[in-house]
């Protein structure tokens, strides 16, 4: 069994190193395609959501829903180690209709502990973009609340999962299509 978990948590982290940081999504061969759908439904909320993956792209739809003080969903790798000091940011590549999002960074396992996240959203709805979300720009939030502090850059190199969430809490459908995430130096 400790051999079963080590294995999937290699395959969780494989391409982030100093030299290959990326994600590149899809179904396709020595494409990711092991990221793990979280929604409010943890918490008692009923949005819905699926994760799906292309043969290039990895696509997170739904429906949100604020009742039982839910709002939210997401996707996520599994936990692992993830040494992002040698970067300055993460560029996305996505296309999304009907909501804000966050790229998240976790340095703790505890989902009550604080994290980090840097707010995208779409300028075009449906229309293939490029961001670059600037580490020194993050913010931590606990419980989806921000605390008014900043990221520090030593955590960076300690975070234990990365993830995309949607972020304004407004009911209806979302959709996010992503092709690949990118650390920048």
């Amino acid at each position: 069994m400790k051999s079963i978990i080590l294995l999937f948590l290699g395959v969780a982290m494989v391409n982030v190193t100093a030299d290959n940081a990326s994600f590149d999504f899809g179904s396709g061969k020595n494409q990711i395609n092991n990221w793990s759908v979280i929604s409010d439904n943890v918490m008692g909320g009923v949005t819905t959501s699926k994760l799906e993956y292309t043969e290039n792209t990895m696509v997170l739809s739904g429906n949100i829903s604020l009742a039982n003080f839910g709002g939210f969903a997401s996707v996520k790798t599994a936990f692992g180690q993830f040494d992002l000091s040698p970067f300055k940011g993460v560029k996305i590549r996505f296309k999304s209709t009907n909501q804000k999002f966050a790229f998240t960074l976790e340095d703790k396992k505890n989902w009550t502990l604080p994290n980090f996240k840097g707010n995208f959203s779409s300028s075009k709805p449906d229309t293939w973009e490029e961001t670059i979300l600037y580490f020194k720009d993050f913010k931590e939030y606990r419980i989806g609340e921000p605390t008014g502090n900043k990221l520090e850059e030593t955590s960076l190199k300690n975070m234990v999962r990365l993830g995309i969430i949607t972020t304004e809490k407004k009911e209806g459908p979302f959709s996010i299509e992503i092709d690949y995430v990118e650390f920048v130096k």
